[in-house]
């Protein structure tokens, strides 16, 4: 009962890190946009740089805003809430120190971020993972429906805070206009594309610095999203709806039905928004409904959906599974081969957008192949296993007996 021992690998539900590894090829079709050009830079002008204009290259992009674009980092934090479920759930029949095991993951976890966010690459996700993770220490003794309805009521503030906010936006620009003032607007630059192809490595860092630092200060924004997620994921594992699938088909295919059908809709408007009125204020402050509506809903819908492609298609979980059992090692992985393609290799903001959705399949498949073969001689994948020793201060096993 004392004894401090991670998950044994027999024990782990294929089928969900076969969903993480679809999660994570979203995850990298959705960050290719900015590994590749200067689309931060972009959005603080409101212009587009020429590698993403252009009739194909707009469709790729509508594509990619559509159908990946938060639907998947949504995914991963329904994903992650459920993994800290399991992860509770498991540690509380071994030991009575959940809550030490609990922060030291998380502790460990913000480590990463940070030093992928600041030393690798500015897109990192898992610096607000590990803080909104704190909120799961709570909401994790809360009954199932509470949870539930905490995260419908994030999700709810929020879109109605996004639609204040465009009309805030509107009447400033109508009362502009109407007295005959012409406002020059906010124009901020990084100079991403001189700073990553003629920049040091420090200046790098400098740049990455910068957008964290504007990342915490509109923590406040994302942060309600993320944990909304997290708490549905909970949810999922409180009510045992991923201990067997089988049991819970119809509840996936409604899920499925209702989630892409409503979502789907909201994610055309907002992909359109995000991807040919990105030079409106008004457009690109309600493209946010991408965030607290399209998103969530597409996640569910997707989660569902491919949880039903899972149970028909047992060879397709175990293809994904090596991939999604080491999300954390691939996710960086993915900054890793990126940058080398971007930074190192110079061609950043010189690849159009009709080839990312190519390129992100082709570095995934890589990925696929290079999982397969450590997950054939090891129990974790790296960065999992350092993650695990600090989590329960011993030195784990790494290799398969």
């Amino acid at each position: 009962m004392g004894e401090n021992n991670p998950i044994e690998f027999n024990k782990r539900v294929f089928e969900i890190d076969g969903i993480r590894g679809f999660a994570l090829l979203g995850i990298l079709m959705m960050n290719i946009m900015s590994f590749a050009g200067p689309d931060l830079d972009d959005s603080f002008s409101g212009t587009r740089s020429e590698i993403y204009t252009g009739f194909w290259n707009e469709l790729s992009l509508f594509f990619i805003n559509t159908f990946v674009t938060t639907n998947f980092y949504t995914m991963f934090s329904f994903l992650f809430g459920l993994g800290f479920f399991i992860f509770l759930s498991r540690a509380e029949k071994k030991t009575q120190s959940t809550s030490a095991l609990f922060l030291r993951r998380l502790g460990l976890l913000l480590v990463f971020g940070l030093v992928h966010g600041i030393l690798l690459w500015y897109g990192d996700i898992l610096w607000t993972y590990a803080v909104t993770g704190l909120f799961l220490l709570i909401a994790y003794k809360f009954k199932p429906k509470t949870n539930l309805i905490i995260a419908g009521a994030l999700l709810i503030i929020t879109s109605i805070m996004v639609i204040f906010a465009s009309a805030a936006v509107y009447m400033m620009n109508a009362v502009a206009a109407g007295s005959g003032l012409e406002s020059e607007g906010f124009y901020f630059s990084l100079n991403m594309t001189e700073t990553i192809l003629n920049g040091t490595y420090a200046d790098i860092i400098n740049m990455n610095a910068t957008v964290l630092g504007m990342s915490v200060a509109g923590a406040v924004f994302v942060v309600p999203n993320v944990l909304a997620m997290f708490l549905i994921g909970l949810y999922a594992g409180q009510k045992g709806y991923f201990t067997n699938l089988r049991q819970h088909t119809n509840l996936l295919r409604k899920t499925a039905v209702i989630g892409i059908g409503i979502g789907l809709p909201v994610k055309i408007f907002t992909g359109y928004l995000t991807t040919y009125q990105s030079h409106d204020d008004v457009y690109v402050q309600l493209s946010q409904l991408s965030s607290t509506i399209g998103g969530p809903l597409m996640s569910l819908g997707y989660v569902a959906a491919f949880a039903l492609l899972l149970l028909k298609l047992p060879k397709l979980v175990s293809l994904l599974q090596p991939v999604g059992q080491m999300a954390l090692t691939n996710y960086i992985g993915q900054t890793v081969i990126m940058l080398g393609i971007f930074y190192v290799g110079g061609l950043f903001n010189s690849i159009e957008a009709i080839w990312f959705i190519p390129i992100a399949l082709g570095v995934f498949a890589i990925q696929l192949i290079l999982s397969r073969i450590w997950m054939k001689f090891f129990a974790y994948g790296p960065l999992e296993w350092i993650w695990r020793c600090f989590t329960y201060l011993k030195v784990m096993p790494i290799r398969k007996r």
